[in-house]
C-alpha cells in the first residue's frame, strides 16, 4: 500500500477570529497542526511576532483536576458551550465544591487511618491471645513505659549483651522466625532502650488508645469498634458520592470546557501571532480535506490556502499509512520500526506477504494452523486486538503449509491417502524425508528476498534523488547486480553447470564492486555535487573494508534463513517427542491428553520463537535495506478528557 496524500493548510485572519479557527480545526477532526514559525523558517522572537499570552485556564483546570472527577456520572459529558463559562467562575464554583467536600474528607481519611490501625493492631494482638495480662494497665503506666512489637527470632539471644541497659523484654508468641513481645524500661531511659531494640530489628505496633483487658477482650473490644468506624465510613462515602452526585452536571460541564478552552489556547502557540493578523498552518489528508472545507469556510473573514507539502522544508511532513484489509495488521511492526518518511516507502504490504510466507513455512501445521486463525479472529473482532489479525492471517498459511507437509496437530501420516487418492505423488513433504530441499529451500526463499529488498531501495532512493545508495550503494543497483552475480557462482558450482560464460560472471561480480568501492565520488559526480576527496590512504583503506563488509553481509544475511528450515525440523521433531510421549503415557494406546496438552505448549512456545525470529528477519534482513523508519505520525488535534468516566479519549464536537 501507499503513504496518504496530505496538503499543507494556511489559514490567515484577524487576531479575533484566531479561537473560532482553531475550534473549526479540532471540529474536524483531521487537521494536523504544525509550529507555524518552524515550517516558514521564522524565529520565535523575531521582530513583530508577539509572544502567546499566558493561558487564562490553566489555573481553573487544575483545581478541577484535583477533584476525583471519576466519581462524575457519565452521562454529564455534554459538549462545552462558546463562551459557557470565564475562568473566574470556574475557579469560583470550583472552590465552593471543594469547601462542602473538604470535611467530608477530612474524616473519611481519619476514618480510613483508625479502621487500619485497628485492623492492624488485631492481626498482632492475635499473637497475645493466650496470655492474661492487662493491656490497660501497660499503657497507663506513669514511670514504666512499654513498647509492643516483633523481632527476628535469631536476635533474641542477643539481648544477653544488653542486661546492663535496664529493660526487660517478655517473649509471648514465636512463629515464622519471629517473637513477638512487650520490652518495657523506665521513662528517662525509654530513648536509649528504643535505639538499642531499633539496631536488633524490633518492629513496633502501637496500640489502640483507650483500651483494657486482657489480648482476647481488646481483640473483642476492636471487632466492636472496627464494625461502628466501618458503618461510619459507609456514610461518609455515600455523603461524597451525594455531594459528586448533586454537583456531577456542573463539574462534567466545567471540567470540559476548561479543558477545551485550555487546548485551545496551547494550540495557539503553534500559531504566528502578527499584531492583529495570525497564521495557523498544519496538515490535512486529501481525502478528507472537503471535511475540513466545510468546517473551516464557516469562520468569517480567513484566506485559507491549500498546497503540496513542500519539499525542501526543515519539517517533514506527518505521515499516515494507507493499508488494505489483509495488511493492515502489519502495520503495527511498522509502527514498532518506525514509521517511513512522507516521500518514502510504505513497507507493510512487503512485511505482511513476507512475514506470513515465512511463518507459515517455519509453523506448518493444518490442525494448529486453524486454531491459531480461530484464535486470533476471536481476539481482533470481539477483543478488538491487533494482534489477533496478524494472528489470524498468520495461522491460515500455517494451515496452508502443514497441508503440504502432511502434519494435522504432529500427525505426519493422516494425509497420506488424500494425496494417493489424488495422485499427487510429490505431497506430502514430511519435513525428515526431504532436508536437502528444506534447507536449500530456504537459502534460496532467503535470497530471493533480498533481491526484492534491494530492487525497493533501488526504487524508493531514484525517488528521493539519491544517487549514490539508487545506483551505486550496496542495496543499490550495483549491489544487485554483484549479489546476482554471486549467485549464479554458486548455483554454478552446485549443479556442475555453468549458468553464464565465465568471463560474463566475472564481469558482473568484478564491475559492481569497483563501483561500490567508488560510490562516494560517483554519487556526487552523478548528482552534480561537489566531493571532496580525502587522502588518499584513507580513502582506499576504509572503502576496501567497507566492500569487504558488504561481501560478508551478503553471505550472513542470505545464510540466516537457514532458520527458516530449521524451524521445520524443530517443529516436526517437537511434535514426534510429543506423540511418543503420549504412546509412553498411554500404555496400549495413545493418552489423548498428552497430546492436546503438547500441542497447547507447542503452539505457545514454539509459536511465540517462530514469531519472533520471523520479525528479526524482517527487521535485520529486509528493512535495514529499504527502509529508514524515521517519519513522525500524523496526529489529528482532539481534546481528550481522560478523568472522567467513561469519556477517555472522546473527541470534543465530534
Amino acid at each position: 500500500m501507499s503513504i496518504e496524500k496530505l496538503e499543507l493548510v494556511s489559514i490567515v485572519g484577524p487576531l479575533p477570529q484566531l479561537d473560532e479557527a482553531i475550534i473549526a480545526c479540532l471540529q474536524s477532526g483531521v487537521f494536523h497542526i504544525e509550529h507555524a514559525g518552524r515550517l516558514l523558517g521564522t524565529p520565535e522572537d523575531s521582530p513583530g511576532t508577539d509572544r502567546a499570552e499566558q493561558n487564562p485556564f490553566a489555573e481553573p483546570l487544575k483545581r478541577l483536576t484535583e477533584l476525583d472527577l471519576r466519581q462524575i456520572p457519565p452521562d454529564t459529558g455534554s459538549e462545552p458551550l462558546p463562551g459557557e463559562f470565564t475562568p473566574e467562575q470556574i475557579t469560583s464554583e470550583t472552590d465552593r465544591i471543594a469547601r462542602s467536600l473538604r470535611d467530608v474528607h477530612e474524616q473519611l481519611t481519619q476514618t480510613r487511618r483508625q479502621i487500619a490501625d485497628c485492623e492492624n493492631a488485631a492481626i498482632h494482638l492475635k499473637h497475645l491471645q493466650s496470655s492474661e495480662i492487662d493491656l490497660g494497665e501497660l499503657t497507663h503506666c506513669r514511670h514504666i513505659l512499654s513498647r509492643f512489637g516483633r523481632m527476628p527470632e535469631e536476635n533474641l539471644q542477643k539481648l544477653a549483651f544488653y542486661s546492663d541497659e535496664s529493660f526487660i523484654f517478655q517473649a509471648y508468641y514465636t512463629a515464622h522466625e519471629y517473637v513477638w513481645g512487650f520490652y518495657f524500661a523506665e521513662r528517662d531511659r525509654i530513648p536509649a532502650v528504643d535505639a538499642i531494640m531499633k539496631g536488633l530489628l524490633f518492629e513496633e505496633f502501637t496500640l489502640p488508645e483507650n483500651i483494657s483487658g486482657t489480648p482476647e477482650q481488646v481483640m473483642a473490644e476492636l471487632q466492636i469498634r472496627l464494625t461502628e468506624q466501618k458503618s461510619a465510613l459507609e456514610k461518609l462515602e455515600q455523603e461524597e458520592h451525594r455531594i459528586y452526585e448533586a454537583e456531577g452536571p456542573l463539574l462534567g460541564r466545567m471540567y470540559r470546557f476548561a479543558k477545551y478552552q485550555s487546548e485551545v489556547w496551547r494550540l495557539r502557540s503553534q500559531c504566528i501571532l502578527m499584531h492583529d493578523k495570525f497564521n495557523l498552518m498544519g496538515y490535512v489528508p486529501v481525502s478528507e480535506k472537503e471535511t475540513f472545507r466545510r468546517l473551516i469556510d464557516r469562520v468569517s473573514d480567513l484566506a485559507v490556502s491549500y498546497e503540496e507539502p513542500w519539499e525542501n522544508s526543515k519539517v517533514q511532513p506527518p505521515v499516515r499509512m494507507k493499508n488494505g484489509w489483509f495488511t493492515r495488521p502489519f502495520g503495527m511492526f511498522v509502527e514498532m520500526y518506525g514509521l517511513p518518511n512522507y516521500r518514502g516507502y510504505n513497507p507493510t504490504t512487503l512485511m505482511a506477504l513476507t512475514y506470513t510466507l515465512l511463518f507459515g513455512i517455519m509453523f506448518g501445521d493444518l490442525g494448529q494452523g486453524i486454531v491459531l486463525a480461530l484464535i486470533g479472529l476471536y481476539l481482533e473482532h470481539k477483543k478488538k486486538i491487533t494482534l489477533g489479525g496478524i494472528m489470524a492471517r498468520i495461522g491460515i498459511s500455517s494451515a496452508v503449509f502443514g497441508a503440504l507437509y502432511g502434519s494435522v496437530f504432529g500427525f505426519e501420516d493422516l494425509l497420506d491417502p488424500v494425496y494417493e487418492s489424488l495422485g499427487i505423488r510429490l505431497l506430502p513433504l514430511h519435513a525428515m524425508e526431504n532436508t536437502n530441499l528444506f534447507i536449500f529451500g530456504a537459502v534460496g526463499i532467503g535470497a530471493a528476498i533480498i533481491l526484492i529488498s534491494i530492487l525497493v531501495n533501488i526504487c524508493v532512493r531514484l525517488r528521493q534523488h539519491n544517487y549514490e545508495e539508487a545506483v551505486f550503494g550496496n542495496n543499490g543497483l550495483a549491489g544487485l547486480v554483484f549479489f546476482s552475480a554471486l549467485l549464479l557462482i554458486v548455483l554454478s558450482i552446485i549443479t556442475g553447470n555453468m549458468l553464464l560464460p565465465k568471463g560474463a560472471l566475472i564481469a558482473l561480480a568484478v564491475v559492481p564492486l569497483v563501483l561500490m568501492f567508488f560510490r562516494e565520488p560517483l554519487g556526487h559526480w552523478m548528482a552534480h555535487k561537489h566531493y571532496e576527496m580525502p587522502a588518499i590512504g584513507d580513502f582506499i583503506a576504509s572503502n576496501f573494508f567497507e566492500c569487504f563488509e558488504f561481501l560478508l553481509g551478503y553471505a550472513t544475511n542470505t545464510l540466516s534463513f537457514i532458520r527458516v528450515g530449521g524451524f521445520v525440523f524443530s517443529h516436526a521433531g517437537l511434535m514426534s517427542v510429543v506423540l511418543l510421549l503420549s504412546e509412553m503415557i498411554g500404555g496400549d494406546g495413545r493418552s489423548w491428553l498428552t497430546i492436546i496438552i503438547g500441542n497447547a505448549f507447542v503452539m505457545g512456545l514454539e509459536g511465540l520463537i517462530v514469531g519472533i525470529q520471523v520479525l528479526r528477519l524482517e527487521f535485520y534482513e529486509v528493512f535495514s535495506r529499504c527502509y529508514d523508519g524515521d517519519g513522525q505520525p500524523f496526529t489529528p488535534i482532539s481534546v481528550q478528557f481522560d478523568e472522567l468516566t467513561g469519556l477517555s479519549d472522546a473527541r470534543s464536537h465530534k
